[in-house]
């Protein structure tokens, strides 16, 4: 068994990945799942994501520069999806990060959504699903590494090695060891990332504390299915197993 950090896509995972986007994408993800919600599908375009949703009757959920976009129903804020009745409802979240990390890994077999908030579960999932490997990519900010995301990625992968003792390390695992020690209290880590201080500017911090709890949640979003849309477009279907 192996397992690979890498601090954004750079290698096709084949067996197991987990997507990280701490701010806010997985985050957000598995707080809504919390909230009853069905399915999950993601896409980086708000133009895909309006004739989807009509197609699909889905939910839109999603920000551009703080604002709701228009025809959308929610942002995709963790704070206020808590505040939701989301039960048996299907969705569809536009970001600017997870869905292309999302998408980059498209032929691995299983794909997971990680943060700080299902870290030890998202874990054990993968854990349990892999073959032969699995792959933690940070899916980043803008193209860029970033701060909350890598001290994820080293939360996660402390967690892997413990459930596998005997998984070789490989990626970035000496550095997410150093950030480990470097910031013994996550958050601290995700309130001087550059998302976290993207987020503060648009007075959204109680995403960052929201998105710093490590380790609350069960919810654990796997995609399921690919599903094709009349004008081509393909999404990534999450749900969360029971």
């Amino acid at each position: 068994m192996n397992i690979h950090t890498e601090l954004l896509p750079r290698e096709e995972a084949s067996d197991v990945v987990i997507i990280v986007d701490t701010l806010r994408s997985c985050t957000a993800a598995s707080v809504a799942f919390q909230q009853g919600l069905s399915t999950l599908d993601f896409t980086p375009s708000l133009r895909v994501a309006r004739r989807a949703g009509a197609e699909f009757g889905l939910l839109l959920l999603g920000e551009r520069r703080g604002m709701v976009p228009e025809g959308f129903n929610h942002s995709n804020s963790p704070v206020q999806l808590r505040q939701l009745d989301l039960a048996g409802k299907a969705a569809l979240m536009v970001s600017e990060n997870a869905p292309h990390a999302v998408g980059f890994h498209a032929g691995a077999r299983h794909v997971l959504l990680g943060s700080l908030h299902n870290a030890a579960a998202v874990a054990a999932r993968a854990a349990e699903l892999a073959q032969t490997s699995i792959t933690v990519t940070c899916s980043g900010f803008r193209d860029e590494e970033d701060l909350d995301d890598s001290i994820t990625a080293a939360y996660i992968t402390a967690q892997l090695k413990q459930l596998l003792p005997d998984a070789a390390s490989g990626g970035a695992d000496a550095l997410l060891n150093s950030l480990l020690r470097a910031f013994p209290d996550p958050l601290d880590a995700l309130w001087h990332s550059t998302a976290g201080r993207y987020l503060r500017r648009l007075e959204h911090a109680g995403d960052i504390g929201m998105a710093g709890c490590v380790s609350v949640s069960t919810h654990v979003p796997e995609r399921t299915e690919v599903i094709r849309t009349a004008d081509g477009s393909d999404l990534q279907r999450f749900t969360v197993r029971t």
